[in-house]
């Protein structure tokens, strides 16, 4: 009886108690998940026990991650933070800028100084590699969404110049003798006609708007002749909540709809077995299965892989150095070239073997990787 009327004095406390306990309860007999769908990524598992580790305090850190990952509710928890802070008028949840019109863009960097070195070593490298290819190697830089959609931002926040940087570079380029193709006016362009150039949820950019019209500016560029696929092959996904989506989960978040084309060439991926061999795997040009999950956009050529060869129906080969951006735009080359090496730098430096004298090859970055991917060195 003494102990019921000290529980009534702080009722608040005691319910609290006892909901810490459930909580925890829970908590311990709940499976740990290997992958977050709601945040399409892996989270960390349990770190395995090192007395080392522990005296140095980094097996704490560690252990205390994996608990921030692997809490129960763990989504909810998130999407009621994200809720709170789009209440609050914030511009940026979890490094994506909310902006009007239901579109979230991939926060861009605001310190020229941080990255001019690893701007400066790219370039350098891609002119290293043109002047093994003279008169070969396009480049086209994709600008960032918050450059060409600047008006849909709910503020100004600090960013850097990106566009007098990539004048800087398209410079260097010009003058190595690259051929650069400039998007900014064309995807500006576009978007005042009303056409969708990236997604909304998604940092890339659309296959039918952004990757079509980077297409037929490459196309034309090479002196080529522009065929877009038969509209009978167009098919679509919707439900589409893409990478912005994933960091910020933004509560009443506009999904996408995801276009591809349904088309019957076959590409081989290059993988590694266990014991270090090297073998293609033979596959479709869409992975189907993709699209059934949160992480349609890797539907695109399977996803990132070191090196890609896509059978194409024209003449001609090329090489698209590229990083995730290429992977919906690759598809449409197979109507003018006969083969198209689809080469990711963070999955294979050694590239040489892939690029024949005839060829023309294609350095395809979003801008934003172009400032940050260490990967590019390996052109040199």
């Amino acid at each position: 009886m003494v102990l019921l009327k000290k529980i009534l004095v702080f009722p608040c406390a005691f319910l609290f108690g006892i909901l810490l306990v459930a909580l925890t309860v829970v908590d311990i007999l709940s499976p740990d998940k290997v992958v977050s769908e709601l945040e399409n990524r892996v989270l960390r598992q349990p770190p395995q026990f090192n007395a080392g580790m522990l005296a140095e305090n980094r097996w704490t850190g560690e252990y205390g991650e994996y608990v921030r990952e692997q809490f129960v509710f763990r989504d909810g928890w998130l999407k009621t933070h994200s809720f709170i802070e789009n209440g609050l008028q914030k511009i940026e949840i979890n490094g994506v800028w909310l902006g009007r019109d239901d579109y979230l863009m991939a926060k861009t960097p605001y310190s020229e100084a941080s990255i001019q070195s690893v701007l400066q070593t790219n370039v350098k490298a891609v002119c290293a590699f043109a002047e093994k290819h003279p008169g070969k190697v396009y480049v086209m830089l994709v600008p960032s969404a918050s450059n060409v959609l600047s008006g849909r931002l709910r503020a100004n926040p600090p960013r850097m110049d990106e566009n007098a940087a990539i004048n800087a570079i398209y410079m260097q380029l010009e003058t190595a003798g690259v051929y650069t193709i400039d998007l900014r006016e064309i995807f500006s362009d576009a978007d005042a006609s009303g056409s969708q150039v990236y997604y909304r949820t998604d940092h890339h950019w659309t296959t039918d708007g952004g990757a079509f019209l980077a297409y037929e500016a490459f196309i034309n560029a090479a002196g080529r002749v522009v065929i877009k696929p038969p509209v009978d092959l167009i098919s679509y996904t919707d439900g589409f909540y893409g990478s912005n989506y994933s960091k910020a989960l933004n509560v009443g978040a506009v999904p996408d709809q995801l276009i591809y084309y349904d088309l019957a060439n076959t590409i081989s991926i290059e993988r590694q077995s266990p014991d270090g061999s090297v073998y293609f795997q033979e596959e479709t040009l869409m992975a189907y299965a993709k699209l059934e999950t949160r992480d349609k956009y890797g539907a695109f050529l399977h996803g990132i892989n070191g090196y890609t060869h896509i059978d194409g129906n024209g003449h001609g080969s090329i090489a698209v150095i590229k990083d995730s951006y290429g992977n919906c735009f690759a598809p449409y080359l197979v109507a003018n070239y006969e083969n198209i090496e689809a080469i990711d730098l963070r999955g294979r430096q050694s590239i040489d073997d892939l690029v024949s004298d005839d060829s023309d090859v294609l350095v395809l970055y979003s801008f934003t990787m172009f400032s940050q991917d260490v990967d590019l060195f390996w052109l040199s």
